[in-house]
């Protein structure tokens, strides 16, 4: 039976196999891990990924780190807290990695119950045009303003292809007006849908457009049986609280 914790890893490398397909990036998967290469200098999108606690690869995985490291691309590990053994660790120390975060998973077992949103003026679209995914992507740069980081996700967006997202993957954009204030995603995979990406512009905060935006993607789920997961803040997690999500687990994340 899969685990809570796999729900969440399984969604996060549909995720990752997407974002590196549509910029035409490599993806290296094993058994015990994957590697999205996008051939871009971000650590955003350049992710390892484990998906045991056992190392079965480590060869291959040192090949994937050394390239990053041969290219000086950045890259971030994201690893399940149960799966942080002496032998994970000492690869992260091997190649210099810190922590630098640590997200709590959270699910929900189905959206069922899910009420309607209420509405603050905030008109919601799903992306479907060149002019949309602009305004998508300047949200989510915008969360990157003044790091080196903002120019290497300019790089990524500007190789990225939205005719290559399948329709498993929906992009939302929300506007007042004309102005668009947050954005949203929803990546379904085969055994649950995953929430990422909902980010509201600085000046746009603390008005209900993220919490509106977030229950507005829980009612666009086709499979109403299907668990829910994303991945909170410890500040962030009582927001998903609200809506029914419980805590199922820690990732931690090594740059």
């Amino acid at each position: 039976m899969i685990t809570n914790q796999q729900l969440v890893i399984n969604n996060l490398e549909e995720k990752l196999k997407i974002f590196t397909h549509a910029v035409s990036g490599e993806l290296i998967k094993e058994e015990d891990f994957v590697i999205a290469n996008t051939g871009v200098p971000t650590d955003t999108f350049n992710i390892l990924l484990p998906k045991s606690p056992n190392i079965k690869n480590a060869v291959k995985i040192r090949h994937g780190i050394d390239h990053f490291s041969f290219k000086e691309y950045p890259f971030s590990t994201w690893i399940d807290a149960q799966y942080l053994n002496d032998d994970w660790k000492k690869l992260m120390q091997e190649y210099n990695l810190k922590e630098a975060e640590r997200n709590v998973m959270m699910k929900l077992e189905n959206t069922l119950n899910v009420g309607q949103r209420i509405s603050h003026q905030l008109m919601i679209t799903r992306v479907k045009n060149n002019e949309e995914f602009t305004e998508y992507k300047e949200v989510f740069m915008s969360l990157f303003e003044g790091t080196r980081e903002k120019d290497a996700l300019e790089s990524y967006f500007n190789n990225f292809s939205q005719a290559k997202l399948g329709s498993e993957v929906q992009m939302f954009i929300g506007c007042i007006g004309k102005m668009t204030v947050t954005t949203g995603l929803l990546i379904e995979s085969k055994d649950s849908y995953g929430i990422y990406d909902v980010m509201t512009k600085e000046t746009f905060r603390g008005k209900g457009y993220g919490s509106e935006m977030f229950q507005f993607l829980l009612n666009q789920t086709k499979d109403k049986q299907k668990p829910v997961v994303l991945q909170a803040s410890e500040d962030g997690k009582n927001i998903y609280k609200r809506f029914g999500f419980i805590d199922v687990g820690e990732m931690v994340v090594f740059e």
